[in-house]
């Protein structure tokens, strides 16, 4: 067999090997809180509700509309668990998909190599799997990098709608948007190709916020989605809870990336959103791991091609099997520790509960295939601090009390966190149900 042969048969494993983690990862890794989330408000869309104006939220809302019918179908909650994260990864399939499409001037192996590569990047690896506005978000952008290395003219409008419908999933596409617009404008000077680039996405973002005002969201939209994120009180962990776990777990992929960029003049667009999403990461206050989903196909494309560029193709082969391993280890330790507690949880409530009973539920999750009793559902300990105590406590404390509501959640570390009058008011109102973390109505 041939060396290019075993090089194709190769990256054919890897491809493969990744797919099988995936999958036991999609069936056992534990759940984020943030799935969750996103689970509860696709729910919520489901059933009538408008994102902003009658729940809370502050992610793009398109994933919502999206995920809606594709979870209101089935009644198990595992189902519907399982569902969103098949979802989720057809847009990671085509996102490797284009990360994979031979560029001009390169080997069709360099492409096909950084999408192996990529499929086992850590961040990539563990977020893309989750159920959150980033994968297709990520995906959108890659495309519209895609589009924008293409000669047509017509390529202008379809990036631009492109990011436009990105940025309707999640705000922290405006980074490698950025990056992807200054990379063609330098390439091109054509500034009437810009202009139809920028003028294709505002028409999407400028349609999609005439949808709200027309169903009397268009407030609630700008407080949530705009005035809530531009200073959501995120930590500022863009070294400690993203950049350093990344390094330690993928040093190659980062050295050869980096070192990739001296060729940025072949690839303008996509160093454009490599560098413009890094810088991204000093400027946003929610710099999570997530946001390396933007990152990552474009670092993958310049290591791809560096390391294509070595002359000992056995050692790039053995470079490439070695940077494998800790990610790879990383994923069967997630799978082993499973999600069965999860699973248990959600079950309590669908067995002891019909399925338009209230559940008060603040952030752990154990009920998002049931009704939330309070407007304000998603408290997590970094945007706590956001809402004045006096608003947060009545608000959370009335919908406790509500006759209305049959059965809240008690999570103890989260019931440590807020006001003393919650513990109070849950005692008094709510009995254990013997089952899981769930009590009911005295």
């Amino acid at each position: 067999m041939s060396l290019r042969k075993r090089a194709w048969a190769g990256l054919a494993a890897v491809l493969l090997g990744a797919l099988a983690l995936r999958a036991g990862l999609a069936l056992h890794r534990y759940y984020d809180t943030d799935e969750l989330a996103h689970l509860h408000a696709a729910l919520l869309v489901s059933h009538g509700n408008l994102p902003f104006r009658d729940f809370f939220e502050h992610h793009g809302p398109l994933l919502a509309a999206a995920l809606a019918p594709v979870v209101s179908q089935p009644s198990d909650p595992v189902e519907k668990a399982l569902a969103g994260r098949l979802f989720i990864s057809l847009f990671w399939l085509c996102a490797l998909t284009l990360v994979a499409r031979p560029r001009k001037g390169s080997d069709r192996l360099e492409g096909v190599l950084a999408a192996a590569w990529l499929a086992w990047f850590g961040a990539f690896a563990q977020k893309s799997l989750e159920i959150r506005p980033d994968m297709p978000a990520a995906f959108l952008v890659v495309a519209a990098a895609f589009v924008l290395s293409r000669t047509e003219r017509a390529a202008a409008a379809a990036a631009g709608v492109l990011l436009g419908l990105a940025l309707w999933f999640s705000p922290k596409a405006v980074f490698p948007a950025a990056g992807l617009l200054a990379g063609c404008a330098w390439r091109r000077r054509d500034a009437r190709f810009f202009a139809e680039a920028v003028l294709g996405g505002a028409v999407v973002v400028g349609t999609g916020t005439a949808y709200f005002a027309v169903r009397d969201g268009f407030w609630s939209l700008w407080r949530w989605y705009v005035q809530y994120n531009a200073h959501y009180p995120g930590a500022r962990v863009a070294w400690i809870a993203t950049m350093r776990p990344s390094l330690l777990s993928d040093p190659l992929m980062w050295a050869l990336g980096l070192a990739g960029l001296r060729r940025w003049r072949e690839r303008p667009e996509e160093a454009g959103a490599l560098a413009v999403g890094l810088a991204g990461l000093a400027v946003t206050p929610s710099a999570y791991p997530q946001h390396l989903l933007y990152v990552a196909p474009f670092l993958a494309g310049f290591a791809a091609r560096e390391l294509f560029a070595w002359r000992d193709r056995r050692l790039a082969a053995a470079a490439l099997a070695l940077s494998l391993v800790l990610p790879g280890s990383n994923a069967v330790r997630l799978i082993r520790m499973g999600n069965e507690l999860q699973r248990e949880r959600w079950r309590c409530t669908s067995a002891l509960l019909p399925e338009d009973a209230p559940v008060w539920d603040i952030w752990s999750g154990d009920a998002f295939h049931r009704p939330h009793a309070a407007y304000l559902w998603f408290v997590p300990d970094d945007s706590q601090n956001y809402y004045e105590p006096p608003m947060l406590e009545k608000q959370l404390n009335d919908a406790l009390a509500a006759a209305r509501t049959s059965a809240a959640i008690r999570c103890e570390s989260c019931l440590k966190r807020m006001p003393e009058s919650m513990t109070r008011t849950f005692d008094r109102y709510y009995k254990p149900s013997g089952c899981g973390r769930l009590w009911v109505r005295k």
